[in-house]
């Protein structure tokens, strides 16, 4: 088990240089030696491999996968959505729904920055509309002002809450359980996708109710629509969601991932 466990426990950086057969030394920087200092005459200064590796922490205590690293705002890439398709005749364009989204995302940034409580934030919408995009640009911003947060899976964290039972890994359930329950900010990316059972879905509540009483905020991802997800997570843990997120729509008349292949 390796998913939430980076959060909890792990070294990331402790750096060994390899030695080859010819009993030369090959260092992970070979600026610095690994030494994380440069020394230039009488002046030393800080190798810039140090910020690198400060940054990929600061990622990995996250939880946050690596293909997310880049994920901002300004990143965001509007195009994908038409000024044209609507989810109904009279409703909002697909880049008006898009539009509000980020400035939904950037607004609660702002609003935790400014208190650390208040609304957490939903996404809802099809495979590949920019809601895992939003969640990470979220995660990243906060990172960036040393906040902690915890980025899940869904399924793959219920998975290692499984996995637990047949003593797959180093945490009980409770350690897993209480991390999530206990960061500051949780993101919860891909709520509902997973075979949900009465076990499952009382574990996501157990989740969400903690985090409903005691003021910590939630960004959610989903493909669900509201109603969908009173059939698959229940109707008690939708509530406490619908109480605690503003919710923000996206849609896309083909996923982005496909999309940009085609650029």
């Amino acid at each position: 088990m390796e998913k939430i466990s980076q959060y909890l426990n792990r070294n990331l950086f402790r750096v060994e240089p390899d030695k080859t057969g010819r009993g030369e030394v090959k260092y992970h920087c070979p600026y610095c030696e690994d030494k994380g200092v440069i020394v230039q005459g009488d002046v030393a200064y800080q190798c810039q491999c140090v910020k690198q590796q400060a940054a990929l922490k600061k990622f990995a205590s996250a939880n946050l996968m690596p293909m997310m690293a880049s994920n901002t705002f300004d990143k965001f890439n509007l195009k994908f959505y038409s000024r044209h398709l609507r989810l109904d005749h009279e409703g909002p364009s697909y880049r008006a729904l898009a539009e509000k989204a980020l400035d939904g995302a950037k607004e609660f940034v702002a609003r935790y920055l400014e208190q650390k409580t208040g609304l957490g934030i939903l996404f809802e919408g099809n495979v590949g509309s920019g809601k895992s995009f939003l969640a990470g640009a979220i995660t990243n911003a906060l990172l960036e002002h040393e906040k902690q947060v915890l980025f899940l899976v869904v399924p793959d964290f219920l998975d290692d809450l499984r996995a637990t039972y047949q003593k797959q890994g180093e945490f009980s359930e409770a350690d897993l359980m209480d991390a999530a329950r206990r960061s500051d900010v949780l993101v919860l990316d891909d709520l509902g996708a997973h075979n949900f059972t009465e076990w499952t879905q009382n574990k996501i509540f157990t989740l969400i109710n903690y985090r409903t009483n005691y003021g910590l905020p939630c960004v959610i991802t989903t493909n669900l629509s509201i109603g969908q997800m009173n059939e698959v997570i229940g109707e008690r843990t939708v509530s406490r969601i619908v109480e605690i997120c503003k919710i923000y729509r996206l849609n896309v008349e083909e996923d982005i991932r496909v999309a940009m292949r085609k650029l």
